[in-house]
Protein backbone atom coordinates (compact mmCIF):
# COMPACT_ATOMS: atom_id res chain seq x y z
CA UNK A 1 0.00 0.00 0.00
CA UNK A 2 1.45 3.53 -1.07
CA UNK A 3 1.35 6.63 1.20
CA UNK A 4 -0.82 9.68 0.08
CA UNK A 5 1.24 12.45 -0.32
CA UNK A 6 -0.27 16.28 -0.78
CA UNK A 7 1.70 18.45 -2.91
CA UNK A 8 2.03 22.16 -3.92
CA UNK A 9 0.37 21.19 -7.10
CA UNK A 10 -1.94 18.39 -6.63
CA UNK A 11 -2.37 15.06 -4.64
CA UNK A 12 -1.03 11.74 -4.92
CA UNK A 13 -2.23 8.59 -3.95
CA UNK A 14 -1.40 4.93 -3.39
CA UNK A 15 -2.89 4.03 -6.80
CA UNK A 16 -3.42 7.57 -8.50
CA UNK A 17 -2.98 11.20 -8.92
CA UNK A 18 -4.37 14.55 -9.64
CA UNK A 19 -2.32 17.28 -10.37
CA UNK A 20 -2.10 20.55 -13.14
CA UNK A 21 -0.40 20.17 -15.78
CA UNK A 22 2.87 22.28 -15.39
CA UNK A 23 3.11 23.24 -18.88
CA UNK A 24 -1.04 24.13 -19.30
CA UNK A 25 -2.36 25.10 -15.83
CA UNK A 26 -6.18 24.95 -18.02
CA UNK A 27 -5.51 21.39 -18.00
CA UNK A 28 -6.44 18.85 -14.53
CA UNK A 29 -4.03 15.85 -15.25
CA UNK A 30 -5.92 12.66 -13.68
CA UNK A 31 -4.22 9.32 -14.09
CA UNK A 32 -4.05 6.12 -12.54
CA UNK A 33 -7.40 4.60 -10.03
CA UNK A 34 -9.05 7.65 -8.57
CA UNK A 35 -11.17 6.98 -5.37
CA UNK A 36 -11.53 8.47 -2.16
CA UNK A 37 -8.16 7.75 -0.88
CA UNK A 38 -6.52 10.07 -3.55
CA UNK A 39 -9.73 12.91 -3.66
CA UNK A 40 -10.22 13.29 0.37
CA UNK A 41 -7.49 15.70 0.10
CA UNK A 42 -7.91 17.13 -3.20
CA UNK A 43 -10.63 19.57 -2.19
CA UNK A 44 -8.44 22.18 -0.48
CA UNK A 45 -6.84 22.48 -4.22
CA UNK A 46 -10.44 23.81 -5.35
CA UNK A 47 -9.49 27.44 -5.26
CA UNK A 48 -6.50 26.93 -6.98
CA UNK A 49 -8.51 25.39 -10.46
CA UNK A 50 -10.31 28.35 -11.37
CA UNK A 51 -8.55 28.32 -14.71
CA UNK A 52 -9.22 24.73 -15.60
CA UNK A 53 -11.20 24.21 -19.31
CA UNK A 54 -10.65 20.53 -19.34
CA UNK A 55 -9.49 17.26 -16.86
CA UNK A 56 -7.44 14.93 -19.02
CA UNK A 57 -8.92 11.36 -17.73
CA UNK A 58 -6.42 9.37 -20.54
CA UNK A 59 -4.34 7.50 -18.04
CA UNK A 60 -7.03 7.43 -15.45
CA UNK A 61 -7.74 3.11 -14.94
CA UNK A 62 -10.32 3.55 -12.77
CA UNK A 63 -12.91 6.25 -11.46
CA UNK A 64 -15.22 5.92 -8.44
CA UNK A 65 -17.82 8.20 -7.31
CA UNK A 66 -15.90 10.43 -4.96
CA UNK A 67 -13.70 11.22 -8.48
CA UNK A 68 -17.29 11.85 -10.45
CA UNK A 69 -17.72 14.06 -7.41
CA UNK A 70 -14.51 15.68 -7.75
CA UNK A 71 -15.44 16.85 -11.40
CA UNK A 72 -18.84 18.04 -10.94
CA UNK A 73 -17.40 20.41 -7.62
CA UNK A 74 -14.41 21.34 -11.10
CA UNK A 75 -17.36 22.03 -13.23
CA UNK A 76 -19.45 23.94 -11.11
CA UNK A 77 -16.02 26.47 -10.31
CA UNK A 78 -15.35 26.51 -13.67
CA UNK A 79 -18.98 28.06 -14.35
CA UNK A 80 -20.48 29.33 -16.57
CA UNK A 81 -18.13 27.78 -18.67
CA UNK A 82 -18.16 24.15 -19.99
CA UNK A 83 -15.78 21.47 -18.53
CA UNK A 84 -13.87 19.77 -21.06
CA UNK A 85 -13.04 15.86 -20.12
CA UNK A 86 -10.75 14.14 -22.59
CA UNK A 87 -10.07 10.94 -23.22
CA UNK A 88 -11.89 8.92 -20.36
CA UNK A 89 -11.81 5.08 -21.98
CA UNK A 90 -12.68 1.59 -20.54
CA UNK A 91 -13.99 1.63 -16.72
CA UNK A 92 -14.00 5.71 -16.25
CA UNK A 93 -15.73 6.22 -19.60
CA UNK A 94 -18.63 3.61 -18.85
CA UNK A 95 -18.67 5.33 -15.15
CA UNK A 96 -19.24 8.34 -16.20
CA UNK A 97 -21.66 7.54 -19.08
CA UNK A 98 -23.78 6.00 -16.16
CA UNK A 99 -23.54 8.75 -14.07
CA UNK A 100 -24.96 11.16 -16.56
CA UNK A 101 -21.96 13.23 -16.66
CA UNK A 102 -22.87 14.54 -20.35
CA UNK A 103 -24.98 16.49 -18.41
CA UNK A 104 -22.74 18.51 -16.46
CA UNK A 105 -19.38 18.36 -18.56
CA UNK A 106 -18.04 17.37 -22.36
CA UNK A 107 -16.98 14.12 -22.41
CA UNK A 108 -14.48 14.06 -25.54
CA UNK A 109 -13.45 10.67 -26.92
CA UNK A 110 -10.31 9.50 -26.58
CA UNK A 111 -8.43 9.35 -30.27
CA UNK A 112 -7.82 5.97 -32.00
CA UNK A 113 -4.63 4.26 -30.78
CA UNK A 114 -3.51 5.20 -35.06
CA UNK A 115 -4.15 9.11 -34.64
CA UNK A 116 -2.59 9.20 -31.51
CA UNK A 117 0.54 7.87 -32.70
CA UNK A 118 0.80 10.03 -35.91
CA UNK A 119 -1.03 12.84 -34.83
CA UNK A 120 -3.19 13.22 -37.15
Amino acid sequence: MGTQTTGADGVEGPFGTIDLDATDPTTLLVSGEVDLSVTQDVLQELPRWAQVEQVDLRGTTFLDSSGMRLLVQVARLVAPRRLQVLGASGQPLAALELFGAGHVVDLVPAAPPEQRRTGT
